[in-house]
């Protein structure tokens, strides 16, 4: 009961500390200027703050305002909460991003531009506050408060541009990271956590740069083998081919003319459609003038109807005997 009392209480003070803006729709207003629904997740925001969950009280209401279309209460307690946490970056972000459309955000501005003053209004107090905030792995937040320290406080800019450096390297932007260290060095050369910072960068990346390089090679190691061995087979096949394709060839022709002396026409021409497949027709010509020396052209070509079974290669085949039988009349 008690919660629930602060959690309304500050919605109270809330409502009367920020002035409602235009409502779109004023049939669901009740009497206090607040709608029902909003009230209810304004106050359950609350609660949860009061209870130490602020971190959840935030989710509650970034996922409320885009329910509520960004209503000013919901976007007051969240800044205010944000503020409270010390994420002023988010805060800072929140602003930026609603004020580009809507003219009610001057006093937001303020709030979160006094909330880094307030923090930068003391070295110390900036010094505790980025360590914190790297802790709590806020970087833009550590960032931020850092460049403004730099400005308030010149005579301590080692100091600062090692925690912004320590901020960055947390950030993985190691790059960034060398460069606010090597300030600091600039200034206090014997600074040990910004030299330790930079040997440390330096040193992981010639560890990326090798383990790429390995990898590189590896790649590179791998794809030469691979094209040595496609290179090795292509040129083994192509010998194979090369010493091997005259003697099959020999072989079927030979087959070939043994099934038509012992008169097995069907694997005669069996054995010639084959070989019209490999469209190299000198051989196939030579031995139709070795059956036609041994037999009539007419019963040669009749052999050929009767037994070739494919019937788009039959003129081809007769084509060649008949042209082979021309040439040898003609005593070619």
């Amino acid at each position: 009961m008690t919660s629930y009392l602060s959690s309304m209480i500050f919605v109270v003070l809330l409502t009367v500390c920020w002035p409602a803006a235009a409502e779109n729709n004023e049939s669901v207003i009740d009497s206090s200027g607040i709608p029902e629904p909003l009230a209810q997740v304004l106050a359950d925001a609350a609660g949860l703050h009061n209870q130490n969950q602020t971190r959840g009280a935030i989710k509650l209401l970034q996922t409320e305002r885009n329910n509520f279309d960004n209503h000013p209460r919901l976007v007051a307690l969240e800044i205010q909460l944000l503020l409270g946490s010390g994420r002023l970056s988010e805060a800072r972000n929140l602003v930026e991003q609603l004020s580009k459309a809507r003219s009610d955000m001057a006093e937001f501005e303020l709030q979160v531009q006094r909330a880094f003053e307030r923090i930068v209004n003391s070295e110390k107090r900036a010094i505790i506050f980025i360590q914190k905030r790297i802790e709590l792995k806020d970087f833009e937040t550590a960032i931020a408060v850092s460049d403004l320290a730099l400005l308030a406080f010149p005579d301590q800019q080692a100091d600062f541009y090692t925690l912004k450096g320590e901020a960055l390297y947390k950030m993985n932007a190691l790059e960034a990271a060398e460069s606010e260290f090597m300030r600091a060095l600039q200034i206090d050369p014997l600074n040990p956590v910004a030299k330790s910072y930079v040997t440390e960068i330096r040193t992981t990346r010639e560890a990326q740069t090798s383990t790429a390089l390995a990898e590189w090679i590896r790649i590179a190691k791998d794809k030469v083998g691979d094209f040595i061995v496609t290179f090795l087979a292509l040129f083994t096949a192509f010998l194979m081919n090369s010493l091997l394709s005259p003697l099959s060839m020999r072989f079927r022709l030979l087959r070939a003319r043994r099934a038509f002396e012992a008169g097995n026409y069907d694997d005669f021409a069996d054995a010639v459609e084959r070989l019209l497949d490999q469209e190299d027709f000198k051989p196939l010509r030579h031995n139709f003038r070795l059956l036609l020396r041994k037999r009539p052209y007419e019963d040669v070509k009749a052999i050929f109807e009767a037994h070739v079974m494919t019937e788009e290669r039959l003129p081809t085949l007769l084509r060649i005997l008949h042209r082979e039988h021309d040439r040898m009349l003609a005593g070619g």
